[in-house]
């Protein structure tokens, strides 16, 4: 009985070990770049300016130094809290303050490296929020701040955003056939 229970161990030991290393693998292959307004910008311009102009990216400042030291003020207030490779604090990961482009769109790691060329393989770099994305954060539990939060109405609201071609998108669909950069 002591042999089986000392194999149980091992086995659960050497599970653990790997699921840390392809966490590890994982945040490697697609880490948070942050810094999004500058990152982002490059090819999302009209998106990264209309995000400037909403609360999210200002939302680490609406805390007080109180609340900036409280995980479940945090973890909506940063981008990546609690993730491989996300926010860790002001002072470690500053390019992750503020509810960024990656804290909606997942890591932008892989999305960097696609070739611009490769429309799809950018595409599938990047993750398209719905309702429950949304939700995690806009959710009265643990909120004392809270705001009835309607989807549909946020969706409406960010109908630019979403719309909106990147810029190599928008200037290779302006040129003439075999003339796109």
């Amino acid at each position: 009985m002591r042999k089986g229970l000392i194999l149980l161990l091992v086995l659960v030991a050497g599970l653990l070990a790997v699921n840390v290393a392809l966490t590890a693998e994982d945040e490697a292959e697609n880490p948070y770049v942050g810094d999004n307004a500058k990152n982002c910008k490059m090819c999302h311009k009209a998106q990264v300016e209309a995000w400037q102009g909403w609360t999210m990216a200002s939302a680490w400042d609406k805390l007080s130094d109180e609340d900036k030291a409280k995980d479940e003020c945090i973890k909506c207030h940063v981008t990546g809290y609690g993730e491989p490779g996300g926010f860790v604090s002001a002072e470690e990961t500053p390019g992750l303050v503020g509810v960024q482009c990656e804290a909606c769109h997942g890591p932008a790691g892989k999305h960097m490296k696609a070739p611009l060329t490769d429309k799809e393989a950018r595409k599938s770099t990047v993750e398209m929020p719905d309702e429950a994305t949304c939700t995690v954060c806009h959710q009265e539990e643990g909120n004392p701040n809270f705001k009835p939060f309607k989807y549909d109405e946020a969706v409406k609201a960010l109908a630019d955003h979403l719309n909106e071609a990147p810029a190599e998108e928008a200037e290779a669909e302006a040129a003439p056939e075999g003339e796109a950069g």
